[in-house]
């Protein structure tokens, strides 16, 4: 016969059992919706998010042997705000199969599977595989990943390439490969800057031989790289690269994006925090604590107009990183029943606070929205002349010339990097067959996508005479 004590141990580790269960299930069913979310819109055939056309249609130019980084006093009016690698694979894809969002949304998606398999494995080095694997699904499990992927976009990529050279950083002593995959993180996304920061700082304060040859590769073969780029781009890579990306920081809108990431990743946070407490306490150096504070610095730039949460990006990943190591220091620290319910229990809240699901929540494409931008798709093919878009994929796909991009010129006009009067004079002059908007210019003008002057250009010069899902068709007022 048990005892009561007995009894109630067996109790408690039933409910346990029961919880854990609740726990995988819930991380299971999160990394099936990515799954589900990922291939409906990988197959989606139109535009998601407003820089995915732009950046198709940088694959499509260098598919055709185009250079991308051209000035901007003469049409087409366009800025590469990202260095070259990510178009450049898609180019590959579109010069074999044509042109299409799968190849790019593809590439996201794959390196965001491959980013959770280097999370495991930088922690499966020094704790046991079931946090492992927990840290890792939680990175797919956040609604920042799931709202924001797999697009055609440049961030994912050069994550994988920033945590791909930290993993071969633990891996051996070598420095080379570290080297090629930050500088393939550099040459992806110019902020990805994080990783090799941190692996300097560390070198310094544990190895200075060391770290004045890794700092000293690094800066000579990026600024060859940049060197050689920007002289067969005659200066232009510089300046898409770097100071036409300077837009207006507004520091309220970053605090307002810390505060939903922090909202919606607590717990991560929570642990993280926790760890980097332990290990300045212990005063060990880690790499890792070292890049989660930079890239927490660095993505203070979420305050840039445009910004969003795919800024949060490295800051979730190592986020899930530091939680997987803060786990196994509690797990070895603490009452083992103490600890079975503060991890189990701590993690399903985060799980919580990242509710979401396929067709309920953000950016899923429906049938509906597939119908409609076929409607676009259709009214694009059958217009003559030269077509203005907020949506360039449907340029791009239906064999039309991008032309202008509304938000990244705006802001130029506005910093006074670009004039705006040769635009607005041929939107006077209706030289645009179309100008297709999501906003109605008689209700509200979008600030960040159009200057005042070229709001009131297209309001006395054209009518939106049609409206199809979220899209304005504005076409020449013809007078009488």
């Amino acid at each position: 016969m048990l005892s009561k004590d007995s009894t109630d141990d067996y109790t408690d580790l039933l409910e346990m059992i029961q919880i854990k269960k609740i726990l995988i299930a819930g991380l299971i069913i999160y990394a099936l919706f990515y799954l589900i979310e990922s291939l409906i819109i990988i197959k989606y055939p139109y535009q998601i998010s407003y820089p995915e056309g732009f950046i198709l249609n940088q694959a499509y130019l260098l598919s055709q042997g185009e250079l991308i980084y051209k000035g901007i006093n003469e049409y087409p009016y366009l800025i590469v705000n990202y260095p070259p690698i990510y178009p450049f694979l898609c180019a590959i894809f579109i010069k074999l199969f044509g042109i299409s969002f799968v190849s790019g949304r593809f590439i996201t998606f794959l390196a965001s599977i491959l980013i959770v398999s280097i999370i495991y494995k930088i922690l499966k080095r020094q704790i046991s595989q079931n946090i492992a694997i927990i840290s890792a699904l939680l990175f797919v499990s956040s609604s920042y990943i799931y709202k924001c992927n797999p697009f055609f976009r440049v961030d994912m990529l050069g994550l994988f390439f920033s945590l791909l050279g930290l993993y071969f950083f633990f891996q051996n002593n070598k420095l080379t490969i570290p080297i090629l995959c930050f500088l393939a993180a550099l040459y992806t996304k110019q902020t990805f800057i994080g990783a090799p920061l941190a692996v300097a700082i560390f070198l310094f304060l544990t190895n200075k031989k060391r770290a004045f040859i890794f700092v000293v590769f690094m800066v000579f073969f990026y600024t060859i790289i940049l060197l050689l780029i920007n002289y067969f781009t005659h200066g232009e890579f510089y300046k898409h690269n770097f100071l036409y990306n300077l837009n207006i920081f507004i520091f309220k809108q970053a605090m307002k994006h810390y505060i939903w990431a922090l909202q919606n990743h607590a717990i991560l946070v929570l642990f993280s925090l926790v760890y980097i407490f332990y290990s300045f306490a212990n005063k060990k150096f880690s790499v890792l604590v070292i890049y989660f504070i930079i890239s927490c610095i660095i993505t203070i730039s979420v305050g840039k107009i445009g910004a969003n949460m795919n800024y949060f990006f490295e800051m979730i990943a190592l986020a899930c990183i530091l939680t997987g190591f803060c786990l196994e220091k509690l797990k070895n620290d603490i009452d083992e029943k103490i600890y079975n319910y503060l991890s189990t229990g701590a993690i399903l809240i985060q799980l919580i606070l990242f509710l979401h699901m396929p067709y309920l929540t953000e950016p899923t494409a429906t049938k509906l929205t597939w119908e409609n931008s076929k409607k676009l798709s259709e009214i694009v093919v059958n217009t003559k002349g030269e077509i203005i878009s907020e949506d360039a994929g449907l340029l791009v796909k239906n064999g039309k010339t991008v032309l202008f991009q509304p938000f990244e010129f705006t802001q130029l006009a506005n910093q006074k990097i670009w004039n705006q009067t040769r635009f607005i004079n041929d939107i006077k002059n209706k030289r645009f067959t179309l100008i297709i908007l999501s906003f109605d210019l008689n209700c509200q003008v979008d600030e960040e996508r159009l200057t005042p002057e070229m709001a009131e250009a297209i309001k006395e010069n054209y009518s939106a005479n049609q409206k199809i899902d979220e899209y304005f068709l504005y076409q020449p007022i013809i007078q009488d």
